[in-house]
Order: C-alpha cells, then sequence, then structure tokens
C-alpha cells in the first residue's frame, strides 16, 4: 500500500478540507442517475459472485465501440490493465514522457526495463520522428497518452498509424491510452474500430470513470483483436476482478449517450475560458484537447490553494516536468470561476 506522502496522483482528497478538487480530470456532474438506480439495485444481489467475463458488459462495449465482443476485456479500472498488460507483454517498453506514472510502475512492477523518450515544452510536448525512430526491437512495448496526461495534447492520426506500423514491423505492441478521448472536442480523430481491426499489436485503453464519473467503482476495458494476448492479460488478473455492481453501473452509463455528450459541450466552453483567464496571469498555458489544462508559473500555488480548500495537481513528479507545473481539470463555470479568483488573490 503506498503511503500517503508518496502518492503520484490526483484525487486524493482525504485527510484535506477541500471545498473543489481540480486536481482529479473527473466529470464535475457526478455519475447519471442511472448508475446509480443500477447501484441501488445491484444491494439485492451483493451475495451472487460477478460474471467473471463481463459478458453483458461485453456484449453493450461492442455495440458502443462497433468492434467484436471478444476484441474486448473488463478490468477493475483502467489501472488494473495497465498491470495485466506489463505482466503479459514483458520485456522492454518505451514511452514518450511527461505521461501517468503508472505506466512505469507496472512495468517495473513486472520486472521489465522502462524506456523514456523526453517531451520539450519547446516542442508544444509532442512527439514526432526522433520518437518513432526509437521504436526498435530493443522494446516489446510502446507507450502512448492521447490525449495524453498531464499535458492534453491529443497526438494527430497519422502520427499514431505511424507508430504503430513501426511497433508492427519492431514486433512491438501498441498500447494506446485513450481514457480522456471520449471528453474531446476531437474526439473522432482515430477510427478506433479500424486501428483495432487493422493492427493486432495495438491495445487500446478505456475507462468508465472520467466520462461517467465513476472512479470510485473502477471499471475500465481494453481493445484489441489479438484474442491469444487478450487472453494472457486475462489470466494475469484474478477471478471476479471486476464487481457485479461496477459490471451494471457500466452497462447502465453506455445507455445515457447524452450524460457524456452534455459534459464535452461543458468542456468546449469551459476549456477556452479557463486557459484565457490562466494566461492573463501571465502562466504558460498548453491549451490541449482534453478536461483539463497543464499551465506552468514561477509563483507557488499548490499549498496557497490548499489553504483556500482548493486541491489541484502538482506536477513535480511528472518525469520531464518540475514543480512549476500544474494541472487543473475544467470543472463547471462556477467553480472555474472560483479558481480563477482565489488564484488572482494569492497573486495580488
Amino acid at each position: 500500500m503506498l503511503m500517503d506522502k508518496n502518492n503520484p496522483h490526483g484525487g486524493d482528497r482525504y485527510g484535506k478540507h477541500i471545498r473543489i478538487d481540480f486536481s482529479a480530470n473527473v466529470n464535475p456532474f457526478g455519475a447519471p442517475d442511472c448508475v446509480k438506480q443500477a447501484v441501488a439495485a445491484m444491494t439485492e444481489r451483493l451475495s451472487e459472485y460477478p460474471d467473471a467475463y463481463c459478458r453483458r458488459l461485453r456484449t453493450a462495449l461492442s455495440a458502443h465501440e462497433r468492434v467484436p465482443y471478444e476484441h474486448i476485456l473488463c478490468g477493475n479500472g483502467a489501472a488494473d490493465l495497465i498491470y495485466a498488460f506489463a505482466d503479459a507483454a514483458g520485456g522492454g517498453a518505451l514511452a514518450a514522457v511527461p505521461t501517468f506514472s503508472e505506466y512505469r510502475t507496472a512495468w517495473e512492477a513486472a520486472g521489465g526495463s522502462f524506456a523514456s523518450h523526453i517531451l520539450r515544452p519547446e516542442d508544444g510536448f509532442r512527439p514526432g520522428s526522433a520518437f518513432l525512430s526509437r521504436i526498435t526491437d530493443e522494446f516489446s512495448a510502446v507507450f502512448l497518452c492521447a490525449p495524453n496526461n498531464p499535458t492534453g495534447i491529443l497526438y494527430d492520426a497519422g502520427f499514431v498509424r505511424a507508430a504503430a506500423e513501426r511497433c508492427e514491423r519492431a514486433h512491438a505492441r501498441l498500447f494506446l491510452d485513450c481514457c480522456f478521448l471520449d471528453l474531446s472536442d476531437r474526439r473522432e480523430t482515430y477510427d478506433i474500430p479500424a486501428l483495432v481491426r487493422d493492427f493486432p499489436n495495438v491495445f487500446v485503453l478505456k475507462a468508465f470513470t472520467k466520462s461517467y464519473g465513476m472512479a470510485g467503482l473502477r471499471l475500465g476495458y481494453g481493445l484489441c483483436s489479438d484474442t491469444d494476448f487478450l487472453s494472457r492479460m486475462s489470466e494475469k488478473s484474478p477471478c471476479w476482478n471486476v464487481s457485479s455492481v461496477a459490471q451494471e453501473a457500466g452497462i447502465a452509463a453506455l445507455s445515457d449517450a447524452a450524460f457524456v455528450e452534455r459534459f464535452r459541450g461543458m468542456i468546449a466552453v469551459e476549456r477556452p475560458y479557463l486557459a484565457e483567464s490562466l494566461s492573463r496571469f501571465g502562466f504558460e498555458v498548453w491549451d490541449g484537447a482534453a478536461n483539463f489544462l497543464l499551465f506552468r508559473t514561477r509563483t507557488p500555488l499548490y499549498d496557497a490553494l490548499l489553504a483556500r480548500g482548493i486541491l489541484v495537481r502538482c506536477c513535480a513528479n511528472f518525469e520531464g516536468l518540475d514543480a512549476d507545473y500544474y494541472r487543473v481539470a475544467v470543472r463547471t463555470h462556477a467553480e472555474n470561476e472560483i479558481l480563477i479568483r482565489e488564484i488572482g488573490e494569492i497573486l495580488s
């Protein structure tokens, strides 16, 4: 178990007096009513074992993602699938950083070696040909996050396809983390069904955490047309790793397409507002394509905001960043206004 002082993630509001949590990039509306109702209904069935194969959930996901049922693997949150992927793949891995720290943690826990390709702020934190040239048979897997956490940058479709092709030639797997993609106003950038169909070496990660406000339920899934590899991943996870409550919540969530559309519409309005407001303070802001923003300032903000009940993500423990970088979630207009007002008072 992690000691709290070493927690490398946002959302750690426990033991603190938090009014608004900008550190976790989760839907500020919370879970939809249909999910709450599905969870409540499951209280009468808690004595039953979950479906170890998530049959009904995978059927619903197959229709939602337009991929075959057998190309879907469900997990106890995205992190569960990252660890199962690392255990099943093994060998050496390469990632474009800064990015989600669990890739390295999972890979090294599985006994593999992990290499980083540092993305530079002067390049807009975008990988290019230099990154592609590093994809060789030295690595058994390559990690890309799109939109990337914490930069919010969405790599173009041509680059991702080129990475998949380079991985294919190197006999490596491309782990494409798309957990934030459905919240992007450019979510159609990738043809996920075609990518999974054309490249059996591609594994696409998604989760219900951000889009549906279900972080506490722990539900993620992966898409891959290499069913033998999915079987190996499944063998690395304990049986019944996805609770019956989470499965029913996922099925209910997929029935409410308007919920995510509403959140996506809010982000499209609020992200530019938040980016412009932060820029007016003289902060350097990367206006990515996700429901969060990365910015840089020499002014120490974390403790000052925490004292006011505002939790933000200090990015000092992201490889390639330092304590001058912060990540904030895009929340409701009223909450975003509070953040800007509090920062303004700190700076005054």
